[in-house]
């Protein structure tokens, strides 16, 4: 008889184990993070298909049968997800969403220059906080250590496999961050123009002046004269690079980068990347690693 209980106490053991958090996230940097601490543990989801420009998303119907069932959905945000709160109140799992931008540090949009747009209308709200945090690697260690709480808070049992697994991806970030740092330490020209409003954690971290082609949002489309602003901007200010996205046109900023007689580049917030990356294992480390050897070139760093 207690040889029976042993092994039916070991077999749930054994199940417990075994058994998945189904896990949804809602844009790609909480979907890295959760698919590196939580492996095979968890059952994982990422609502934006890989490939799509993160700002534009409305959920659709499958989207609605993935959230019924999901046991935890980890937000970005309001600012980003507008759409969130009216289907997670239809749907009734107020109790299942965490809200990621609570836990960690948050910066005001600076105030707008000439060539920026109304960013109210852009994304359709009256915050002034810039809702792309992840892009500063200080944050992103801050939702590494939040995520994976969280897991250890659902699934105890694998509490070992988690904390591993996050201590690992910890040192990668850790060791990216301080590549950035020591790069970015002496640089010329600490000016860039990317194609939207995202990079405003890495300014305010590195001291440098982002200027922007389209606002908060790569849909907005700047005006003519918005335009030769900006290539007078790139003359005057010696910016040796144009930076757009690669989920965005690139065509405004190849005009500005052709009549200014300077390079074109991709530079990428990170709020998503393509199937064939996600298959190859190429992620948010990659794309900041990346970034940063053409951001030292564009600011003229040593």
């Amino acid at each position: 008889m207690i040889k029976k209980t042993l092994i039916s106490t070991l077999l749930l053991l054994g199940t417990n184990a075994l058994s998945n958090i189904n896990v949804t996230t809602t844009i790609y940097p909480l979907y890295n993070i959760a698919k590196e601490v939580g492996t095979d543990k968890i059952k994982l989801n990422n609502l934006i298909p890989f490939g799509i420009e993160a700002h534009g998303f409305d959920p659709i119907a499958k989207d609605m049968t993935i959230l019924s069932k999901t046991d935890l959905l980890i937000s970005s945000g309001d600012l980003m997800e507008p759409w969130k709160n009216k289907i997670v109140s239809s749907l009734k799992i107020e109790n299942k969403v965490f809200d990621m931008s609570k836990h960690v540090k948050l910066i005001e949009i600076e105030e707008k220059n000439h060539n920026e747009h109304d960013h109210e209308k852009d994304h359709n709200h009256n915050s002034n906080i810039d809702p792309h945090y992840w892009v500063s690697l200080n944050n992103y260690i801050l939702m590494t250590k939040v995520i994976t709480q969280l897991f250890i808070e659902k699934d105890p049992v694998n509490k070992d496999i988690y904390k591993e697994n996050s201590d690992k991806y910890l040192q990668k970030i850790e060791a990216l961050k301080i590549k950035y740092d020591t790069s970015l330490n002496s640089c010329k020209n600490k000016k860039i123009l990317v194609n939207h409003n995202a990079f405003g954690y890495f300014a305010d971290e590195y001291d440098v002046k982002q200027y922007s082609i389209s606002g908060l949002t790569p849909e907005s489309k700047p005006s003519a004269k918005v335009v030769s602003e900006l290539i007078d901007l790139v003359k005057n200010e010696k910016i040796n690079t144009v930076f757009f996205e690669e989920f965005a046109s690139p065509k405004v900023a190849q005009t500005i980068a052709k009549a200014a007689n300077v390079k074109i580049d991709t530079l990428r917030p990170a709020e998503n990347i393509s199937k064939i990356e996600n298959e190859k294992g190429y992620g948010y480390l990659e794309i900041m690693e990346d970034n940063l050897e053409k951001l030292k070139f564009a600011m003229d760093c040593k």
